[in-house]
């Protein structure tokens, strides 16, 4: 087995578990993690702008080395493609939800609902390629 796909199928299966840590989560624990989250921006006085950006950055960076190992571990060109745009669409989300809870200080059931949908795809997605690479 090649080193990428060794890398890549324990990146895939992390990746499935954090996504389904998320989706098990209730809307009571993500509103305490919300509360939390803008107890700690306002304390460290972080601006929208700089948490958009150090999100946006570290997802991203996170989003193409998944991406990147999908396509060294010699996967079809498509499914490091379908991979690339269900990443954009959680960068999307992720970006949504903080939006949400910077501006309006509380996550509404329509974004609870999205991240829940996202975690379950990414989930099935990160599962999808494990399984791609051990069979």
């Amino acid at each position: 087995m090649d080193v990428a796909l060794k890398i890549t199928l324990v990146a895939a299966i992390v990746f499935m578990g954090y996504n389904i840590a998320e989706f098990a989560e209730n809307y009571s624990k993500v509103c305490e993690k919300t509360d939390e989250f803008k107890k700690m921006a306002v304390e460290n006085d972080a601006g929208e702008a700089s948490l958009r950006r150090s999100n946006l950055l570290l997802s991203l960076i996170l989003s193409l080395v998944f991406v990147g190992l999908t396509y060294l571990s010699g996967l079809a060109f498509w499914v490091t493609a379908v991979v690339a745009v269900k990443l954009v669409f959680s960068l999307y989300c992720s970006d949504s939800m903080l939006i949400r809870v910077l501006r309006v200080g509380e996550v509404s059931k329509k974004i609870y609902m999205l991240s829940k949908v996202d975690s379950l795809l990414n989930a099935l997605l990160s599962l999808g390629i494990a399984l791609i690479l051990v069979l």
